[in-house]
């Protein structure tokens, strides 16, 4: 009786044990399962959070440029170009559909920047446009060094141009080719405001 008694424990131990086995096999193949995806994810948002850092880096750099018309070129890595990037003129927004085995969900990082940048939108599309929207604004003036807009006349209209843009980059950002490079420009408007001079200058970006 108490070999009897004896042998069923040791069946008992075993079933346990082997029970025991199975379920730590269990969690690390669930835990292998889970941190894959996870890898993954951290490795799309890193890529996309350098992505949206270097192109807001790049305008702000232009920001702090004092010379008038300066253009700095932007090429996108080719290891960017299966991301989505939208810029308004506060934020530079990098965009990315990552495949996982439940299927695909899209991951968002948003760079704020510090200066105000103004991409194309429904008034001009890059400098001669914004030229000419200035002319039409300013009475035949475009606000160059030689052809200033009338400051007590011209800034007010100017200036809500400028607010309407951002409105509307902020319903409708810009989505930039991506096999195409970005200028980014320092661009200057000059006002006359009776004998003396005021500029104010902003940065543009188009393709």
């Amino acid at each position: 009786m108490r070999r009897f008694t004896d042998d069923e424990r040791a069946w008992a131990d075993f079933f346990i044990t082997r029970i025991g086995v199975i379920l730590f096999a269990a969690v690390l193949l669930l835990s292998a399962f889970k941190i894959y995806p996870m890898f993954n994810e951290q490795q799309a948002r890193a890529g996309m959070d350098a992505a949206a850092s270097d192109i807001a880096s790049r305008i702000e750099a232009v920001d702090v440029v004092t010379v008038p018309g300066y253009k700095y070129f932007y090429v996108f890595d080719e290891k960017d170009k299966n991301k989505r990037i939208e810029i308004s003129t506060e934020f530079v927004v990098a965009r990315y559909n990552l495949s996982t085995q439940w299927g695909e969900r899209e991951l968002v990082h948003a760079e704020p920047l510090v200066a105000r940048v103004y991409p194309p939108n429904s008034n001009w599309s890059n400098t001669s446009g914004l030229r000419k929207k200035l002319s039409d604004l300013g009475a035949g003036r475009n606000g160059d060094a030689v052809s200033p807009l009338d400051f007590s006349r011209d800034k007010e209209i100017v200036d809500g141009m400028f607010n309407n843009i951002e409105a509307e980059l902020a319903r409708t950002p810009f989505v930039p080719d991506m096999n195409r490079s970005l200028l980014i420009e320092k661009v200057m408007i000059h006002y006359r405001d009776g004998n003396r001079s005021v500029e104010r200058d902003y940065v543009i970006i188009y393709q």
